[in-house]
C-alpha cells in the first residue's frame, strides 16, 4: 500500500512540474509578448492588472471567449485580444493553458498552441 502512495505522490509532482511556468516567467515577460506583438495600450501596471485579472477569470472557470468578449468590450481589437490572452496563459498563468488549448481545440482551431 505505501507503494502506491509513493507513486501517486511522484505523480502529482511531475504534474505540478509540467504545468508550473517557465522559469522566470512573469508579468513583465507578459508586457514584453505584448509589445513583441504589436498591442498598444497607455499603462504598463494597467495591462498587468487586465493580465492578473484574466488568469483569476480563467483559474475560476470562465470561459476564455468570455474573457475574450471582455477583452473586447474594454476596447481591444479581435486580434488584440487574442493576443493578450494568450500572452498571460503563457506567461502568468500557464496552469490554465490546458482548458483554454481545449478550448480553441473544441472551436475548431488546428493551429500549433
Amino acid at each position: 500500500m505505501r507503494g502506491r502512495g509513493v507513486i501517486s505522490g511522484v505523480l502529482a509532482v511531475c504534474g505540478a512540474v509540467a504545468m508550473s511556468s517557465p522559469a522566470g516567467a512573469d508579468q513583465y515577460d507578459f508586457i514584453a509578448q505584448l509589445d513583441n506583438r504589436g498591442v498598444y495600450y497607455e499603462s504598463m501596471i494597467d495591462m498587468i492588472d487586465i493580465g492578473k485579472e484574466l488568469c483569476h477569470e480563467l483559474r475560476f472557470g470562465v470561459a476564455p471567449s468570455l474573457v475574450l468578449g471582455k477583452l473586447q468590450r474594454t476596447g481591444f481589437a479581435p486580434a488584440e485580444s487574442a493576443i493578450v490572452l494568450v500572452a498571460a496563459v503563457d506567461t502568468m498563468c500557464v496552469d490554465t493553458k490546458p482548458a483554454v488549448v481545449g478550448w480553441a481545440r473544441d472551436n475548431g482551431y488546428t493551429g500549433p498552441v
